[in-house]
């Protein structure tokens, strides 16, 4: 069953628009015609049924299920990388379960800013994520921060990727805090920001033997810290 998300409260016989890109999508790519049933994912974490109507817009039936949230809640602080590769990073991770995406800029980073236009499509891509996954929620795409800025949140699990660090396994340890990330451009953190980083509350923390891409490494540790 195809879902889309939106970002109304779901109430049976509720009629509700669709966008003209939600539109396209549902009638244009996945081939649906008016009185075609679909899933909608609403921002309360219930799905309903809902019945494609003529002039662009659907109205909810019955409710089909509350969508159990992940475990935990994971903010995963990125550094921009080049080109897409951040685009690249929100659809993974969201489908790995990140609950929040912070961009920053670090010392090493290439790309230093971001445009409204980039903003609204790295927020499209965790929305289509949040649907193909069938994932309870779609997780928030914040502004850009500076890493000199950046401090634990008091109450958080903190940690800094560093493959150098020893690999002690924190998500093997029971633990339902909120997790923040954080991880490193092409190239990695420099000495100084790792020593910023640790003084304000980030333990290092290592996935193993390898050497993750930066636009993989946020995916593959929510994996683990959610399993």
């Amino acid at each position: 069953m195809i879902r889309l998300a939106l970002d109304v409260v779901g109430a049976m016989g509720t009629r509700v628009p669709v966008s003209a890109t939600d539109w396209h999508y549902l009638t244009q790519v996945m081939r649906r015609d008016s009185g075609d049933s679909i899933e909608v994912l609403c921002r309360d974490g219930l799905v309903f049924e809902a019945i494609l109507l003529d002039g662009q817009q659907l109205e909810i039936r019955g409710a089909v299920a509350h969508v159990r949230k992940p475990g935990r809640h994971i903010t995963l602080y990125q550094a921009l990388l080049k080109g897409d590769h951040f685009s690249a990073v929100v659809e993974r991770a969201t489908e790995a379960g990140i609950s929040r995406f912070v961009p920053l800029v670090t010392e090493r980073s290439i790309v230093r800013d971001v445009s409204p236009n980039r903003a609204s499509r790295w927020r499209a891509i965790a929305k289509e994520a949040s649907e193909q996954c069938q994932r309870p929620d779609v997780p928030l795409v914040e502004d850009m921060m500076r890493l000199t800025d950046l401090a634990a949140t008091s109450g958080c699990d903190a940690f800094v990727l560093d493959p150098r660090a020893r690999d002690a396994r924190p998500w093997l340890l029971p633990s339902e805090a909120p997790l923040e990330l954080v991880i490193g451009p092409e190239g990695g953190f420099t000495p100084t920001e790792l020593n910023l980083l640790s003084a304000r509350g980030f333990l290092p923390l290592s996935l193993g033997e390898r050497v993750y891409r930066a636009e993989n490494a946020g995916a593959f540790a929510a994996v683990l810290f959610l399993q």
